[in-house]
């Protein structure tokens, strides 16, 4: 268990976007007799997640939702597990996209950097078809 000044720490966060998140019920700490709120290994996991969801510039409502979805207990909502679907899908033909976009920058690189380049993408390729296998498998 982390206090918030901990938990921060570890996190690279400050202790008032903790307060922030807890107050929006992302976070639900455990109070101490003395009032002193702890956090556990959940809140690293959702503190993860919140920051993955921030990247994709969702708002933290959307966030909340979704964290929501992943660490129900209860019957699965299946109409919010297809808008995420969904979401991801948009996402992908975004990025398709976006590299088709710089498709005349990288012809401007030498082959070394465009080799460099093709490898590091192929590898997020490769990683990203082999977690939707495994989801959908």
């Amino acid at each position: 268990m982390y206090r918030i000044g901990e938990i921060a720490s570890l996190m690279n966060i400050s202790k008032r976007t903790i307060d922030y998140y807890t107050q929006l019920g992302l976070l639900n700490p455990v109070r101490t007799d003395s009032n002193y709120r702890l956090y556990g290994e959940d809140s690293i996991h959702i503190l993860e997640l919140v920051d993955h969801y921030k990247t994709l510039n969702l708002p933290l409502e959307e966030i909340k939702s979704y964290i929501k979805m992943v660490h129900s207990e209860k019957t699965i909502d299946h109409e919010k597990v297809a808008k995420h679907c969904e979401q991801i899908a948009v996402l992908m033909d975004h990025l398709k996209q976006e590299i088709k976009a710089m498709e005349p920058v990288l012809q401007k690189l030498d082959r070394n950097e465009k080799e460099m380049l093709v490898n590091k993408l192929s590898l997020q390729g490769v990683t990203l078809a082999q977690s939707l296998l495994l989801l959908f498998a």
